[in-house]
Formats: C-alpha cells, structure tokens, sequence
C-alpha cells in the first residue's frame, strides 16, 4: 500500500532476503533503494580480500581463445568487479580516473597494494561492447601499475568459479556508481 505525500510516495517494498516488509521512499517515481543502479555509467563493487582464488570455467565469449587459468591472490588485495556501460565509452578518460581514484582511496583504507580487476557485466542491464571494455580495464590496469599497484586480471571473456575471503570490517564492501 502507498502513502502520497507533497513530498513523494512511500510504499512497502519486498526486500529480497529479509523476513518483513520495508517501506522505500519514491520521488518522481524514482524508487530511491534501486536508483543508484539505474544511474548510467560505471558500477564497481570493491573487496577487501585476504586471499582470491580464481579457475576458468567456461568461455563465454568466443573471440577468446580457449585457456585453462588458476591463480591465487595473497597477502590482500582490493578486489574489484567492474561493469562498463555504453555511458562510459562516450566519456572514457572521466571514467578511468574517477575508477582509479575510487581503487586507489580503497586500497589507501584498507592499507594493501594488490588490485584485481575483474569484468563482472551483471551490476546493471546495460553493457558497453565487450571489446571497448576489454580496454578500458586494461587501461586501468596499466595506470595502476604506473604508480606502483601490483594489478591482476581474471581470465577475460571467461566464467570463472571463485574463493574469497573478504575481510569483514564496513570499509572492506564499496560500491561505486559514477
């Protein structure tokens, strides 16, 4: 049920994984508990992880060649899933230093030089042509490391099956949407 105000409507949204109903702000229509997601542009989830085992599973994109990775990332690291947008192909230099500030204020908190950049295209509906994104996070990569990062990649192009350990204060789970 919704309540009208002059302000905005406030109805009881379903939260998935809670046991109760939540009420959620709306303005304009504009669900404010999913609106940060439907901002065009960069999403990125940064971890802090301890360790980060990775295995290629199954290739999914058949520009690839067909490979057969295992690595382990020790002695921690900020773990980062990336999702490039359309949005960000036509304002790319903005979008790579704001992504580069974001990892290196993370890794500055949480005190670690590793970074792993991975391509996670499931943080919002739009995706940005999986070439140009390709790029873009070897971009990154390649800045970071111009300063000092020891960056890894996961397999591009690749489901990959994962171990993580992420570390549990607040400061270890950072999503960016810019």
């Amino acid at each position: 049920m919704a309540r009208n105000y002059p302000h905005g409507t406030v109805s009881n949204v379903w939260l998935p994984g809670l046991a109760r109903v939540c009420p959620v702000k709306k303005w304009s229509g504009i669900d404010l508990f999913s609106a940060s997601m439907d901002v065009p542009g960069m999403k990125m989830l940064m971890l802090h992880v301890r360790e980060f085992w990775f295995r290629t599973h199954t290739r999914n994109l058949e520009t690839e060649q067909e490979r057969e990775d295992e690595a382990t990332v020790s002695g921690g690291a900020v773990l980062a899933w990336l999702h490039v947008e359309p949005h960000d192909v036509e304002d790319r230099a903005t979008v790579v230093r704001k992504t580069i500030k974001n990892l290196k204020w993370h890794a500055r908190k949480v005190e670690v030089d590793q970074v792993v950049l991975h391509s996670f295209a499931h943080l919002a509906e739009q995706r940005a042509d999986p070439e140009v994104s390709k790029e873009i996070l070897a971009e990154i990569g390649e800045r970071l490391e111009s300063v000092g990062y020891q960056v890894h990649h996961t397999p591009w192009g690749y489901f990959n099956e994962f171990k993580m350990h992420v570390e549990g204060p607040g400061i270890a789970k950072v999503f960016k949407s810019f």
